[in-house]
């Protein structure tokens, strides 16, 4: 698979500069191409992006307002999401680094420039950094945005406001404290775009992180009369507390306390090699004499560089087991290196949770050659 770096390239270089010489014929666009393409190759995905950022910031008029309205200008004859996809979306990449380099200083023009690009891209990076810094300016929009014909828009009022927005910055403000989040949330939660809806369920399962009980106050005020679309959204959005076994959690959708025996929980082979398979196995038993819905999970304790072991939860199943019924489960797991997790050599130990509930345990041997 090509690095996602290669994706900010000379072709993005060139159609960012052709459509600012559109909107802007005092743009220095060669100088600007010569000034990317110097240093492009030699730098990772983020630095690229701020590099593009930084070049483009120096050819536009130097009033910042006409700096960011000169953006808005040119990407404007360009299709939306909705009219085209086929336009590399990585060119707007870039102006997500332009804005939150410099729409403080501009914050007016960066609020009319912030929809434009999100209708073409996203621009849930390049807006947290007024939600940090001005978000009496912002909210106001986003309650607005919350209700735009575009889904595209709605979306960036839940993805921008993530606490924890993968690849963004933090908001430390909301992190604290979410709750002047939730009523934009509020508007969204049966939003017709699964697109959006996920959105939504994405910033509860943020918000749930640092502040558990205030997100699951939210599903329980939405669970009365939700649907199957709702319904799908809250079980999305608790996953990280579903992970973590949370009681009242579980409780809310349903989940009680598993009444059943495990047998014959096994893991073949039971020594591998790093990019080996290692598949599960187990036969679950009810005790119950009314039907149980499920959640199976599969918590490996993997051995770190100091011999200790870190805990990493692994999905398994969900399914409904009926009164004194039998079920047998099958689990394949591809330990194999990738960057964002380093195995060592070593006896792991998997717990088998149901329902957040640890009931077996078996040891494996990983060797990393």
């Amino acid at each position: 698979m090509e690095p996602f770096k290669n994706f900010i390239n000379a072709t993005v270089v060139r159609t960012l500069a052709q459509a600012v010489k559109d909107a802007y014929p005092k743009f220095a666009d060669k100088r600007f191409e010569k000034s990317c393409l110097a240093s492009l190759d030699s730098l990772e995905l983020k630095q690229r992006a701020q590099l593009i950022a930084a070049q483009l910031w120096q050819e536009l008029p130097r009033d910042p307002s006409q700096a960011m309205e000169t953006v808005r200008q040119a990407i404007l004859p360009l299709p939306t999401l909705e009219e085209d996809d086929s336009l590399d979306g990585w060119v707007y990449m870039p102006l997500n680094s332009l804005l939150t380099a410099h729409a403080l200083e501009a914050v007016d023009a960066s609020l009319k420039l912030i929809p434009e690009v999100t209708k073409r891209f996203t621009a849930e990076f390049g807006i947290r950094v007024l939600l940090i810094h001005q978000p009496q300016k912002v909210f106001p929009h986003l309650k607005r945005w919350a209700k735009d014909p575009d889904p595209n828009l709605r979306r960036l009022v839940s993805e921008g406001t993530r606490p924890r927005l993968p690849w963004g910055e933090q908001i430390p403000a909301f992190v604290q404290d979410p709750r002047p989040v939730l009523p934009l949330l509020e508007i969204l939660k049966d939003d017709p775009s699964l697109y959006v809806r996920r959105s939504v369920a994405n910033n509860l399962n943020d918000i749930s992180k640092d502040n558990p009980e205030l997100m699951l106050d939210t599903i329980e005020a939405w669970l009365p009369q939700a649907g199957p679309q709702r319904q799908q959204l809250l079980r999305h959005a608790c996953r990280s507390l579903i992970k973590q076994g949370y009681p009242r959690c579980l409780a809310l959708l349903g989940y009680g306390t598993p009444q059943l025996k495990v047998h014959a929980f096994a893991a073949s082979p039971d020594a591998i090699q790093l990019g080996q398979k290692l598949t599960l196995s187990l036969e679950l038993h009810s005790t119950a004499r009314q039907a149980q819905e499920l959640i199976v999970d599969y918590r490996f304790h993997l051995v770190k560089a100091n011999g200790q072991t870190a805990p990493k939860v692994f999905k398994g199943n969900s399914l409904t087991l009926g009164p004194g019924a039998k079920r047998y489960l099958q689990k394949s797991f591809h330990l194999k290196p990738i960057t964002t997790r380093k195995y060592y050599t070593g006896t792991n130990t998997i717990e088998l949770l149901i329902n957040g509930q640890s009931l077996a345990s078996i040891p494996f041997h990983l060797t990393v050659s």
